[in-house]
């Protein structure tokens, strides 16, 4: 299991972790199939999306109407006292892992579709990822 560390600035930051991510797909030599890609937190959430300021932009609103952060409070903060109720839905409707397919030493899918870490959380935070690669390449003996 590989770890990636992201220096998040928190509420509605977003991160492209695809470079990242085949770099060290790359250096594990890992075979071809699918690299799982897991957030740690229940704030936060990974998708694999156009990356691009309209479509970024239209995913953020989205979530804010399914889950607004308008000052109401949210069950999450009676009973916890922690007023980021909005943002663990936010990353439950999102998820916080992807399935990254990798052939021949790259991602296998369309160059404009990056792997995007999105922090919904109040606060900066230093997040986790972890990449699970597929298994090295093996040559069958002659």
């Amino acid at each position: 299991m590989i770890e990636l560390t992201v220096d998040s600035t928190g509420l509605n930051s977003h991160y492209d972790l695809t470079d990242e991510i085949a770099a060290h797909l790359r250096a594990s030599d890992a075979g071809d199939g699918l690299a799982g890609v897991f957030a740690h937190g229940s704030t936060v959430g990974l998708t694999i999306i156009r990356y691009e300021q309209g479509a970024v932009t239209d995913l953020l609103r989205t979530l804010e109407r399914i889950a607004p952060d308008d000052g109401n409070r949210y069950l999450h903060e009676l009973t916890t006292g922690d007023p980021n109720g909005f943002s663990h839905l936010k990353s439950s409707l999102l998820g916080t892992s992807v399935l990254v397919p990798f052939r021949d030493g790259e991602p296998a899918m369309s160059p404009t579709h990056r792997v995007v870490l999105f922090d919904f959380d109040l606060k900066p935070a230093t997040r986790r990822i972890f990449l699970d690669p597929p298994r090295p390449h093996r040559k069958d003996p002659a």
